[in-house]
């Protein structure tokens, strides 16, 4: 839950701002915006995101 609710959260967003754009342009912004989400996870789970960065 700790992750899938803001990522529906953000995904909801990105919906709703492009709501006039065309398809291949939302789904291009969903792609880089899963694949940033993919990539900040992995890193924090790895062990290689700063200390500084952690939530408390």
């Amino acid at each position: 839950m700790e992750i899938l609710v803001p990522l529906i959260a953000g995904l909801a967003l990105i919906w709703l701002i492009g709501r006039g754009a065309p398809w291949n342009a939302k789904l291009m912004t969903l792609v880089v915006t899963l694949a940033i989400i993919v990539l900040i996870v992995a890193l924090e789970r790895g062990g290689y995101w700063p200390e500084a960065f952690h939530r408390r």
